[in-house]
C-alpha cells in the first residue's frame, strides 16, 4: 500500500512556511532502526511503501513527508480531494513521477489534480538529508517498477514523468526497464546540464554566506519561472475589485512561500550533493540515449533560463529513436507550475495519451511484452497522430505519387481499397521491390491507416538495424543520411512501424506469434536494379518462405506494385560503379562492412547494398494490387507442394504487375499535372483512377 500525501494549496505553502528538519547521518540511522521497530515495511531495493510507521489510509503533508527523516527515497500517492471518486485508479494507466533536483515534487504539484484524473499516480520523493547516489536512486525506481508496478499493471500502459533532473533518471530507468515502461514524458530535462551555466554557478552556491543564502531563490526566481505566469495560477480576476486584490495577494504569498520552501529543502550542503548527483546522472544518461526504445514526449519551455531546453529538445529528438517534442512559447523552467499549462491536455494533443496497450499481437511465453522495436516481438501500434507524424517524410512523396490500392476478394473480384485483405492471422504479404524501395514505408502506413494492421516488414539489416550494447548501430559505413545516434534516417521510422532484419529466424518468430508480415524476396538485388531491368523479379530459387508459412497455416497474399520504376532513369548501375578505376576499389572496401541479407545460394553481386546513380524525372503515380489470398496448411509442407505454391505466388505478382501497367493507361490522372490540379481543387482528396 502506498502512503498518500496531501497536495498543498496556496494556504498550505504560504502560511505558515513549513520547516525542514535537518537530520544528521547518525540520527538518520537511528530513525531507520526506529522505523523498522515500528513495523514500517521496506523492501530489499530500498524503497518504502508506507512512511513514518503509519498504516493505510495515510495522509501526510508534503513538508511532513520530506522533513521527517533523511531517507530513504520513497514512493507515495498524492492525495487530491477534488479527484473524481467515480474513477477507479486501478483501471487507469500508471504514471511514476520523478521530481527535479529538489526531490520534493514541488515543481509539479499543480499538475497533480489533472494527472490523478488520467493516471494512477505514484510520486517519488527524496528527503533533503538523504545521500543515496544516482545509481542507488535509479536502482530504487527500477526495483519499484519490477516489484510493485509490474505485478499490478495487468496490461495497463506504464509512463515515467521526469522533470528536470528527474528526466535524467527517467531515461536511464526507461532503458533498463523497456519490458515494463511503455512511454516517457520529459519536462525541461537536465540532460543539457553541461551546456548551461550551472557547472560554473552551481559550485559557488554552497559558499554563499548563510545570512544571504535565504535570498538566493528570490534572486533566481525570474530564471526559475515566469513570475506573472506563476502568480496567475489559480487567480480569480472576474470578481469585484476587493476580491481580485485578495486573490492577487494570496498568489503573492503562495509564490513567496514556495520560494521560501526551497531554502528549507535545498540548504547549501544539499545543493552541493544534488549537483554531484546531476553530474553522475549526465555521465550515465549519455551512454543510453540511442538505446531508449520507448516513445518519448519532450515538453520544453522556450523561455527556460535555467537550462537551454529549447536546443536540448532538438538534440534529444535526433538522438532518441522515438522522440517527439513540444516547445511551449514563453514558458519557463517551472512551466508545470505556470497558469494555463495542462500536461495531460498536451499529451492528448500530441497523441501521446493512451489508456490501453494496443499491440501488433498478443505476447507469448519468453517474448518481451512491449518495446520490441527492431526485434520479432509485439510492438505498440502508434496513435493516429503519432502515425501521421512518423510518416511525415512520406507525405511529400504520397502527394506527388497519389498512390491507389486494389485488392482481390476470395471470389476473384478486384475492388479498389483494402477490403479484400483477409482478417485471418498469421498473414504473409509477398511483393516486388520497386527501384530504390520507396514502397515499403508507404504500404505499411496505408495498411495501418485503413485497416489497423501493423504489418511487420522484413528489411535489410543495414536499414533496420538497432543500437548495439555500446549505443551505436553497429560498425557500419555511412551509406546515407544518418542521425547522430548512428542509424540511417529512415531506420527509426521503419522500426517504429515494426520492421525487423530479414532473417529466417525473425520470420519464424513473427509468424509463430500470429503477426502480419511483409516480405520482398528480391531484396537489395531487386531494389537496386541495373539498367533495363524494370519490373523484373530477382527471387531466390528456394521456396523457404512458403514452407514457413505452411508450418503455421499462414495466408499468403501476393502483392504487385508499379510506378517507381518509371520515375527514375538509371545512369550508372552497380556494375558501372564497381568497375570504375580507384572508385570501384573504395566502394568494395566499404561494402565489406555491410551485412548480407541473403546467406545461402546467391552470388556476392546479388546482395550488394549499392545504390545506382539515377536521374529523377516527373514522379509517376504509384499503384498497388493485392492478389487473391492463398491459404496454406501444415499439409502443404511437402517439398513439391511448397514449390508449386511458390511458383503460384511469383506468377501472381508478375500478373499483378502486368495488370497495373496495362490498366493505368486508362487512368485520367496518371500524369502529375492533372493529378495535382484535381487534388488542389478538391482540398487534397485523392484523385480517382481507372475503373476495375
Amino acid at each position: 500500500m502506498l502512503s498518500r500525501w496531501r497536495v498543498p494549496g496556496a494556504q498550505n505553502l504560504a502560511s505558515p512556511r513549513p520547516k525542514c528538519v535537518r537530520v544528521s547521518a547518525a540520527a538518520t540511522q537511528a530513525k531507520g532502526k526506529d522505523r523498522e521497530a515500528k513495523g514500517t515495511r521496506a523492501n530489499g531495493e530500498g524503497y518504502v511503501n508506507t512512511i513514518f510507521g503509519r498504516q493505510e489510509p495515510n495522509q501526510v503533508s508534503l513538508s511532513e513527508q520530506l522533513g521527517n527523516d533523511g531517507g530513504p527515497p520513497r514512493f507515495s500517492s498524492p492525495f487530491v480531494a477534488t479527484r473524481n471518486k467515480m474513477i477507479n485508479p486501478e483501471e487507469l494507466p500508471i504514471m511514476l513521477y520523478i521530481p527535479g533536483i529538489d526531490g520534493t515534487g514541488l515543481a509539479a504539484f499543480r499538475q497533480f489534480p489533472m494527472l490523478v484524473e488520467a493516471f494512477e499516480l505514484h510520486a517519488l520523493s527524496v528527503p533533503p538529508a538523504d545521500r543515496t547516489d544516482f545509481a542507488g536512486i535509479a536502482g530504487i525506481i527500477e526495483g519499484y517498477l519490477r516489484n510493485e508496478i509490474n505485478a499490478s499493471a495487468k496490461g495497463r500502459p506504464v509512463y515515467l514523468l521526469g522533470e528536470s533532473f528527474g528526466g535524467v533518471l527517467a531515461l536511464v530507468v526507461a532503458e533498463r526497464c523497456r519490458e515494463i515502461v511503455d512511454r516517457v514524458v520529459l519536462v525541461n530535462p537536465a540532460t543539457s546540464y553541461r551546456q548551461s551555466y550551472w557547472p560554473i554557478l552551481g559550485p559557488l552556491m554552497p559558499r554563499i554566506p548563510e545570512r544571504l543564502y535565504g535570498a538566493v531563490p528570490f534572486a533566481l526566481a525570474p530564471a526559475f519561472g515566469n513570475p506573472l505566469a506563476l502568480l496567475a495560477q489559480g487567480l480569480d480576476l472576474t470578481g469585484p475589485p476587493d476580491e481580485q486584490f485578495a486573490s492577487v495577494t494570496e498568489g503573492i504569498l503562495q509564490l513567496f512561500g514556495t520560494l521560501g520552501f526551497l531554502v528549507d529543502v535545498l540548504p547549501p550542503p544539499v545543493v552541493a550533493w544534488k549537483l554531484e548527483l546531476v553530474k553522475q546522472g549526465i555521465d550515465e544518461v549519455e551512454k543510453v540515449l540511442p538505446k531508449v526504445q520507448q516513445r518519448v514526449l519532450l515538453v520544453a519551455g522556450e523561455g527556460d533560463w535555467m537550462l537551454p531546453s529549447r536546443s536540448e529538445a532538438q538534440r534529444l529528438r535526433r538522438l532518441l529513436p522515438r522522440c517527439s517534442t513540444r516547445v511551449l512559447p514563453g514558458r519557463s523552467h517551472a512551466l508545470l507550475q505556470e497558469a494555463g499549462v495542462d500536461l495531460v491536455e498536451i499529451m492528448k494533443e500530441e497523441g501521446f495519451f493512451v489508456t490501453e496497450r494496443c499491440l501488433s499481437c498478443q505476447p507469448t511465453a519468453g517474448v518481451p511484452k512491449i518495446n520490441n522495436f527492431g526485434r520479432p516481438g509485439p510492438v505498440e501500434l502508434p496513435t493516429p497522430i503519432e502515425r501521421d507524424r512518423a510518416a511525415g517524410p512520406l507525405k511529400v512523396l504520397a502527394r506527388l505519387t497519389s498512390p491507389v490500392f486494389f485488392s482481390t476478394m476470395d471470389d476473384g473480384r478486384i475492388v479498389q481499397g483494402l477490403s479484400g485483405l483477409p482478417a485471418s492471422r498469421p498473414l504473409l504479404v509477398v511483393g516486388n521491390h520497386q527501384t530504390f524501395a520507396p514502397d515499403m514505408a508507404m504500404l505499411v502506413d496505408e495498411l495501418l491507416k485503413e485497416k489497423g494492421i501493423l504489418v511487420r516488414g522484413l528489411a535489410h539489416p543495414f536499414v533496420s538495424r538497432t543500437p548495439d550494447d555500446d549505443g551505436k548501430a553497429g560498425d557500419l559505413p555511412d551509406m546515407g543520411p544518418l542521425q547522430p545516434g548512428g542509424r540511417p534516417a529512415i531506420s527509426s521510422m521503419l522500426t517504429t512501424f515494426g520492421a525487423v532484419p530479414v532473417t529466417g529466424k525473425n520470420m519464424y518468430k513473427l509468424l509463430s506469434q500470429g503477426e502480419a508480415v511483409l516480405l520482398y524476396p528480391g531484396g537489395v538485388r531487386e531494389a537496386y536494379k541495373n539498367k533495363n531491368e524494370d519490373y523484373q523479379l530477382f527471387w531466390p530459387k528456394n521456396a523457404e518462405f512458403v514452407r514457413m508459412a505452411a508450418k503455421f497455416g499462414a495466408t499468403i497474399v501476393p502483392l504487385a506494385a508499379v510506378g517507381a520504376e518509371d520515375s527514375v532513369d538509371i545512369i550508372a548501375d552497380r556494375n558501372d560503379l564497381l568497375n570504375t578505376p580507384i572508385i570501384g576499389d573504395m566502394i568494395k572496401e566499404r561494402l565489406q562492412k555491410i551485412p548480407k541479407a541473403r546467406r545461402n545460394g546467391t552470388t556476392a553481386l546479388e546482395d550488394v547494398f549499392l545504390q545506382p546513380i539515377a536521374s529523377v524525372g516527373g514522379p509517376r503515380r504509384f499503384y498497388f494490387k493485392f492478389q487473391k489470398p492463398i491459404k496454406t496448411t501444415p499439409q502443404d509442407l511437402d517439398r513439391e507442394r511448397c514449390q508449386d505454391i511458390y511458383d503460384q505466388v511469383k506468377s501472381e505478382v508478375e500478373c499483378g504487375i502486368n495488370y497495373l501497367l496495362h490498366k493505368r493507361e486508362e487512368d485520367p490522372y496518371k500524369e502529375l499535372l492533372p493529378r495535382l490540379l484535381y487534388e488542389a481543387t478538391w482540398s487534397g482528396q485523392r484523385a480517382p483512377t481507372f475503373k476495375v
